[in-house]
């Protein structure tokens, strides 16, 4: 009887080591509607500015996000990276649902959030974390459309050629330096996902001709504005929603919430000291699958208009929407239509609309820029001259200005896709 016990027991203790040494495997994350990612580049002065202590956009945003929550499903995720101020403050990935986040991820050490190998990290993991059917984007943090900036890539810091525009982190965790990511490096580091149901760029300038032929491939949706945004940025507690829509049309969705909250808050006590009523945040969208028929469509019209080097348009009072030492990236529709000649103008705009299939117009935006807001008084009045979306175009004066935007402009897909080296530029 003792032998039989002892056997019993023995042969207990062998399957439970065995169970313990050969765990059965995880099951697999169940597969979502969407997953969105919100990354959060906040090194800068949106988390922590000197000149106004105490106040912080990214905590601002994040309660908004919080708020927002409440309408994400069980059929949906909620993600944000979030890269803020402090040396005691790691780099963190939560995730939001229900009015409550849960830290999923923190790193152990600092780095640059506008580096493209930490930018793609980030986007791999929430991928692999959280399956789903279709992804979103938010862009979150500074921007500059394709406007060159000190920025992350070895390689690059040699030369000063490429182009950045997204993410400005100043390096005060590392003692380092302000650095931007190359938007040919966050091309490139997208085209390695899944493509993307939009990007989201609730940043400055990113809606220009050049950063939407850029991400042509990676996203079918790039939404965003073409001027400065105000430093709250999105209404998150409304804008959450917007997200996670399902309609055809879900992008009019995210740019109509925008511009109608502000439109409305401009109003209000808190910007009574700015004068900003009727003000809103000029925004539009493009269509990415059809940003090569645009450019194409672009080469050809402007070969019936375009003069040659030292030659050049004026563009004096068109609509443009950013200042740095000149005043640069105008309104592409508002150039064209008063160049273009009419039938072929026409024809180019049948591609731009489909291109751009919505854009929500404001002729005065939040500007940090005096010129450019002295400069609202003199711009087309009318909206249907307004494309709500920029374009470069080389200027002489460019030359001597320090960003140097004649010579960077070639290091863009698009300076060749629709030929500026044929007229001289």
């Amino acid at each position: 009887m003792n032998r039989i016990i002892i056997f019993f027991i023995s042969l207990l203790l062998f399957t439970a080591c065995d169970k313990n040494e050969d765990p059965s495997p995880a099951p697999e994350p169940t597969q979502a509607e969407r997953t969105v990612l919100i990354y959060m580049s906040g090194e800068n002065n949106l988390t922590q500015d000197y000149q106004y202590p105490g106040e912080s956009f990214l905590a601002d945003d994040l309660e908004e996000i919080i708020e927002g929550s409440y309408k994400v499903n069980s059929k949906q995720h909620l993600i944000c990276f979030v890269d803020s101020v402090g040396t005691n403050n790691k780099p963190y990935i939560i995730e939001v649902s229900n009015g409550k986040t849960k830290e999923v991820y923190r790193y152990e050490s600092d780095f640059y959030a506008s580096d493209p190998t930490k930018f793609r990290e980030v986007l791999q993991y929430t991928i692999d974390k959280y399956p789903a059917k279709e992804y979103g984007l938010v862009l979150w943090g500074h921007a500059s459309g394709w406007i060159v900036h000190n920025d992350t890539v070895p390689s690059v810091l040699k030369t000063r050629e490429a182009t950045r525009g997204y993410g400005k982190d100043e390096g005060w965790d590392t003692n380092g330096s302000s650095k931007w990511m190359n938007i040919t490096q966050m091309a490139q580091a997208l085209e390695t996902i899944p493509k993307l149901k939009f990007i989201f760029a609730d940043c400055c300038n990113f809606m220009c001709v050049e950063v939407g032929y850029e991400l042509r491939n990676c996203a079918e949706y790039l939404i965003g504005s073409p001027a400065e945004i105000p430093g709250e940025g999105a209404p998150y507690h409304l804008m959450i929603e917007k997200l996670f829509s399902t309609s055809p049309t879900f992008y009019k969705d995210i740019c109509n919430c925008y511009y109608d909250y502000f439109l409305d808050a401009y109003t209000q006590p808190d910007y009574s000291d700015w004068n900003l009523e009727g003000y809103s945040v000029p925004l539009s969208v493009f269509r990415l699958d059809q940003m090569d028929n645009l450019a194409d469509a672009t080469k050809q019209l402007m070969q019936k208009f375009m003069p040659k080097y030292p030659e050049q348009l004026d563009l004096t009072n068109l609509p443009y929407y950013l200042y740095n030492d000149r005043r640069v990236i105008y309104d592409v529709k508002t150039v064209f239509k008063k160049y273009a000649p009419e039938s072929d103008y026409n024809k180019w705009l049948d591609v731009f609309n489909t291109a751009v299939p919505y854009q929500a117009v404001s002729q005065r935006w939040m500007s940090i820029f005096d010129t450019i807001r002295n400069d609202f008084y003199t711009f087309p009045q009318d909206t249907e001259s307004w494309g709500t979306v920029s374009m470069f175009f080389p200027q002489t004066y460019y030359n001597s200005c320090y960003f140097d935007y004649n010579k960077r402009i070639r290091k863009l897909q698009w300076y060749n896709a629709v030929d500026w080296a044929s007229y001289g530029w």
